[in-house]
């Protein structure tokens, strides 16, 4: 009999856990968590030896424009977006509002505060450079802060130390028109 009582008392507790967690486990499987925060940081710089990628001669800069895009089913159906803009170091950091584990988000640039260096590369694997980041904690992510790769300009003209790191990094321009 007391085998039965045991048993009872201990279906009880489980029943009553089960209960107590099952709030939590529903709010863990909706889609924008409220009160939810991250913050996505990254660098903006110069390029000045229009290679399209960072180098030793690459400038970070200060007041570059970026923004971040949050994308539902179909390219048209931005859900969130906000922009920022480089510190003076070329550094961005950017407040996110709520999970978005169902939509793609990306970071991109919207403008450079340099007249020389204002290109958006726009060929090759460069076109329309993004930095894509995930936004929920449902991914093995830890922690709320998130890291952009470094987006970059292209300088009108590149400079003359350029053509010394091209053969130091070996890169083959001959395919490229903006090289002479």
């Amino acid at each position: 009999m007391a085998n039965q009582a045991q048993i009872a008392a201990a279906l009880l507790v489980v029943s009553a856990l089960c209960l107590i967690s099952l709030p939590s486990a529903a709010a863990a499987g909706g889609h924008h968590h409220a009160g939810e925060e991250f913050y996505v940081e990254g660098e903006v710089y110069c390029e000045v030896c229009r290679v399209n990628f960072i180098n030793k001669l690459s400038e970070l800069m200060s007041g570059a424009k970026v923004r971040l895009e949050c994308h539902g089913e179909g390219a048209n159906n931005i859900t969130y977006t906000v922009e920022g803009e480089t510190d003076s170091q070329g550094h961005f950091r950017l407040k996110v509002e709520g999970d978005h584990e169902e939509e793609e988000c990306a970071v991109t640039l919207v403008k450079s505060n340099r007249a020389d260096c204002d290109e958006i590369p726009d060929e090759g694997w460069a076109t329309m450079p993004t930095s894509r980041i995930t936004l929920t904690k449902n991914n093995g992510f830890h922690g709320d802060t998130r890291q952009a790769n470094p987006l970059g300009f292209l300088k009108k003209e590149p400079l003359a130390a350029c053509d010394e790191l091209i053969k130091e990094l070996r890169v083959d321009q001959d395919d490229d028109p903006d090289h002479p």
